[in-house]
């Protein structure tokens, strides 16, 4: 079976809107003997996007026949799609009931010679009655339970997926805000922009306000010839090979401005640069990182708060946020993303703001995650 291949990224900004656009050129259908017919238009498909109260993008769909709700958060690099089913023991609390796959006259356990269940490492599959039992680590922690196949109603389109069953999730996590699992959008044959085979998907997070996820010819049709592009990195290491089982999209970055400004150490280091939309916070590699660090401290003409509330590095009094400037991230190929200072600043108490972006030195990268991301990641 062919893997996906991300092919092209769109960036724009509207007010406080992130969207973007990515493109994949999927070979063969990856559920043998499963209905995966993209939607009608083209694979057309607009699905809303809420943030949650713990600052997660979340949308709701339902699986099942009759159908039953379910709400997982969206996950640009993640492998799959997944929610909490009964029994679940040890299970994080969610909004919904969790998902019954006895109710469901259309659900049916994944076999364990079907490719999706072959596509899991094998150090963490087995089988059961001839039924994919599976553990994977994810973005909530360690999880575990079975592979199984079932309707997805997702926006106006109607679509039979694998997704994983989860009867355990990590017990030291009490709640991930509300959602019942995550839909990972990530390059593996088991996320949801691979089963659906859409040639296309973008995104746009929202804020506060409502947001959207964009399956199939909404996507383009939102680009619609206007946006600047930048071509994806396809990156390999002699010990980590891009062989479908890398999720991520990566972008290169070529520079950053602040206040029109070049910054030169962010200008000469060519990062490739990791996009998320998990993550609350962004990373650059340290060298950039300082240097922008430096160019607003300048800018704002005051001294940094002494001890910044964890876990942030740099803040300043709130009433000097407004002397702050832009920031512009160029990318190969032209795209560049303007970001304003109420971005990038955010409120946290005690009259001060702080940066959301932050040093890849503090994550502690180690490893082929080094090789491969250049110590640099910038939140999508």
């Amino acid at each position: 079976m062919g893997r996906p291949v991300a092919t092209l990224f769109v960036l724009c900004f509207i007010s406080v809107t992130a969207c973007s656009l990515s493109e994949q050129a999927t070979r063969g259908r990856l559920l043998a003997g499963v209905d995966a017919t993209p939607p009608a238009a083209g694979g057309a498909v607009a699905v809303p996007i809420y943030l949650s109260s713990q600052g997660l993008y979340v949308a709701n769909f339902t699986i099942g026949t009759p159908p039953q709700p379910v709400s997982a958060v969206v996950d640009l690099t993640g492998e799959l799609v997944w929610t909490q089913r009964t029994p679940c023991q040890p299970c994080f609390e969610q909004d919904l009931p969790l998902f019954d796959p006895t109710k469901s006259s259309t659900f049916r356990g994944l076999p364990c010679g079907s490719h999706l269940c072959e596509s899991i490492p094998e150090s963490s599959r087995n089988c059961t009655s001839d039924v994919c039992i599976y553990e994977a680590p994810t973005k909530a922690g360690d999880t575990g339970g079975m592979a199984g196949t079932d309707t997805f109603a997702i926006g106006a389109a109607k679509e039979t997926l694998g997704f994983g069953c989860v009867v355990m999730t990590d017990k030291r996590l009490k709640t991930i805000g509300g959602p019942s699992g995550i839909v990972g959008l990530g390059r593996t044959p088991w996320s949801l922009v691979t089963q659906m085979n859409v040639t296309a998907f973008s995104y746009c997070l929202a804020g506060k306000s409502s947001g959207a996820l964009f399956l199939g010819a909404t996507a383009k049709q939102l680009a619609g010839g206007k946006n600047s592009s930048t071509p994806f990195v396809i990156k390999t290491s002699a010990s980590s090979s891009d062989n479908g089982s890398n999720p991520y999209y990566m972008v290169k970055l070529a520079g950053i401005k602040a206040g029109g400004a070049p910054l030169q150490a962010a200008s000469s280091s060519g990062s490739t640069v990791l996009l998320d939309t998990v993550s609350r916070a962004s990373y650059l590699a340290d060298g950039a990182y300082k240097a922008l660090k430096k160019a607003l401290t300048a800018a704002v003409g005051v001294q940094p708060v002494a001890s910044p509330p964890k876990p942030y590095d740099l803040c300043f009094p709130k009433a000097v946020a407004g002397d702050a400037p832009e920031l512009v991230f160029t990318f190969d190929g032209g795209a560049a993303l303007t970001v304003p200072p109420a971005n990038y600043l955010l409120a946290s108490g005690n009259g001060t703001v702080c940066l959301t972006i932050g040093s890849s030195a503090s994550l502690n990268l180690t490893g082929d995650f080094v090789k491969i991301f250049n110590h640099a990641i910038l939140n999508g």
